[in-house]
């Protein structure tokens, strides 16, 4: 069994600039050189050993340089234990926290948070649920006077998809294995079916409730209807509904509908990649430092 990577050797392993910056320039480059000016795949040394300068047109790149952690604000040390923070702990993190234990302004724990969250969703693109899959759709967002339960209001509509395995009879709600919660406009047919159609593969069995427009969502496809009776035939489903319902009232009081989608990449990624064992963080790590830098300005837009 693969040994836990707790934060203490986690920090070990990452506890100074130098460190930091070998694993970014392994992570860029291992795979060989490409110049971001002129193309060209010869480099020799830079002004540092985290640098590399193109052959041909002698542009010198620095390790963070076009990465997620470009022109950070804050030592590298401190942005690798955040990652490990947001990826292993349980609930996560707010930006408000963030910002306390690491001694920076909330909006900058808030952007780097952001940056992360990118990183997330570019590890699940493409992740489709398969087998069993149970589905329903959920308003998330605070109390509002006069809009108890699931009135509306200012909240935000959410399809939430679990993949469940229940070959374990010893089991009665099942055992959840994977998940999937996407922020929708409404819940019409072909909205749904767009939904679906990204999260679910299309050989899954998908189980609902009698809503209508899951009817034209899974035409084609092998689709179970069942009256939910107040949760009890979709037990594991509605646990996990009750799980970020709870994680967004307890740990971020309120995510606005601009933003909710990044909150829930985090949600999904950090639930589907809990069983590795505190190796999450070199996952997120390494995808960062692949891709592209993204603006303050790109986040907000996106």
């Amino acid at each position: 069994m693969e040994k836990t990577l707790t934060i203490i050797e986690f920090m070990k392993r990452f506890g100074s600039e130098d460190s930091c910056k070998a694993f970014l320039t392994h992570q860029k480059w291992g795979e060989g050189f490409c110049c971001r000016r002129c193309g060209g795949t010869h480099s020799v040394k830079g002004r540092t050993r985290h640098h590399r300068r193109c052959g041909s047109c002698r542009f010198d790149e620095s390790a963070t340089a076009n990465t997620l952690f470009h022109k950070i604000k804050f030592p590298l040390p401190s942005a690798f234990a955040m990652v490990h923070l947001l990826t292993t702990t349980k609930k996560g993190m707010s930006s408000c926290e963030l910002a306390r234990q690491f001694g920076v302004h909330q909006e900058t724990a808030w952007f780097f948070k952001r940056k992360v969250q990118k990183a997330m969703q570019s590890v699940e693109t493409g992740v489709q649920l398969v087998d069993n899959v149970e589905v329903d759709e959920v308003f998330v967002g605070g109390r509002e006077e006069g809009k108890p339960g699931r009135s509306k209001g200012s909240k935000s509509l959410v399809l939430v998809s679990v993949e469940v395995d229940y070959s374990d009879p010893t089991r009665k709600k099942g055992k959840l294995k994977r998940c999937n919660a996407k922020v929708i406009d409404d819940a019409s047919g072909e909205t749904l079916k767009r939904a679906l159609e990204d999260s679910v593969d299309h050989t899954a069995v998908v189980t609902t409730d009698g809503w209508k427009g899951y009817l034209t969502a899974l035409s084609g496809r092998w689709h179970n209807v069942e009256e939910s009776t107040q949760g009890a035939n979709f037990e594991a489903l509605h646990w996990h509904i009750f799980n970020l319902k709870n994680w967004v009232r307890g740990i971020h009081h309120h995510i606005s509908r601009d933003h909710l989608q990044s909150y829930l990449h985090e949600f999904n990624f950090r639930f589907n990649n809990r069983l590795q064992r505190g190796m999450q963080a070199l996952h997120i790590l390494t995808t960062m430092a692949t891709t592209s830098k993204t603006s303050y300005l790109q986040l907000m837009a996106a």
